[in-house]
């Protein structure tokens, strides 16, 4: 992941995890960018004035997922996973050199689409180790890979887990501030969560006090690990998620409030199994083209029906206005729209 995609910026202030979104949604459609956000900021600004019953009723609510959408944790990740398997398998890593050590975690960020649950990143640093010929392999057929080498090595997934969660929440627990820095924010994220007025939901395959840490420490938003609005652990997540959304959906907060649910994931398996459940089908899906996928699967993700490519600007807005500029869905202009000039 680039540097430019990335944003390590501390909070400024406690945000308020409690208030909800008011007013009515602005139709998404094709306009100048600038005159868009005019709109936009208006419309919001003036739908915040209307009754407090108006207030209590969102127009939208996100459920996002964490890693590769809200947070790059790519680094804590392939160096935990490169410390725990050498600290798990010693004589295999002994004398590896740091040139050596480097191409073993650029080859771990390639492979890091395939990867569902930490463990998995200690058996990828020691294949990649072994044969740098095999990052291929991972990337096109780790579902078979797998559970090959797993039987291979007489390796026992369990404990591969348990030992790759004691490693990193000691490395937590021992420099909070260094595990922390591991992880970063990707640009505008900060500051569109902070503005967000819509109720959110966080939906990932990370566990719960993992997500609470760097909520709290990157963003300044308290959410402890047993928050309603955490739904962690989700693997496997082609299913898991799907179930968290159909839990979201139920809530009385959206199910009473009619609001549009919108589901942002970077996985391509557990978006469209999304999209294939019908009684999601009004959930707007988007895959987020800057996480962790690959050029195929932004492709195929494109040419879905149903599906929106989103990419990391176009994300931002949403959170901030609920709208994406430049995006016609083909709906008719809103009469501020017509009234500021921007639609004829």
């Amino acid at each position: 992941m680039t540097e430019r995609l990335l944003h390590s910026r501390s909070p400024l202030r406690q945000f308020d995890a409690s208030h909800v979104c008011c007013g009515h949604r602005t139709p998404l459609v094709l306009r100048p960018y600038q005159q868009r956000q005019q709109v936009a900021i208006a419309s919001r600004q003036s739908s915040r004035h209307n009754s407090v019953s108006m207030a209590a009723i969102p127009s939208d609510i996100f459920v996002m997922d964490f890693d590769g959408v809200i947070c790059n944790t790519q680094p804590e990740l392939s160096i935990s996973g490169y410390k725990g398997a050498q600290a798990y398998w010693p004589d295999v890593f002994a004398n590896v050199d740091s040139a050596r050590k480097l191409q073993v975690l650029e080859a771990l960020a390639r492979v890091r689409p395939v990867l569902i649950r930490g463990y998995e990143a200690m058996i990828m640093a020691r294949l990649l180790l072994e044969n740098p010929a095999s990052e291929e392999s991972i990337l096109h057929q780790w579902d078979t890979v797998l559970p090959e080498v797993l039987q291979r090595w007489d390796a026992h997934p369990g404990q591969l887990s348990a030992f790759s969660d004691g490693y990193r929440n000691a490395s937590l627990i021992k420099d909070r501030h260094a595990w922390t820095h591991k992880n970063q924010l990707f640009v505008g994220v900060y500051e569109a969560l902070r503005a967000c007025e819509y109720p959110w939901y966080v939906a990932s395959s990370k566990a719960a006090h993992r997500i609470s840490a760097l909520m709290g420490s990157l963003l300044g938003i308290d959410l402890p690990p047993d928050s309603p609005r955490i739904f962690a652990d989700l693997v496997p997540p082609e299913e898991r998620k799907l179930e968290a959304l159909r839990t979201i959906s139920q809530r009385p907060l959206v199910k009473e409030s009619k609001a549009r649910m919108h589901f942002i994931d970077d996985r391509f398996k557990t978006i469209e199994a999304v999209r294939q459940t019908p009684e999601l089908s009004g959930v707007a899906v988007y895959m987020a083209e800057w996480g962790y996928n690959t050029q195929e699967e932004r492709r195929r993700a494109q040419h879905m029906s149903g599906v929106q490519l989103l990419s990391l600007t176009g994300f931002c807005e949403l959170l901030r206005w609920g709208i994406i500029m430049g995006v016609d869905d083909g709906c008719e202009p809103a009469m501020e729209e017509v009234a500021a000039g921007v639609a004829h």
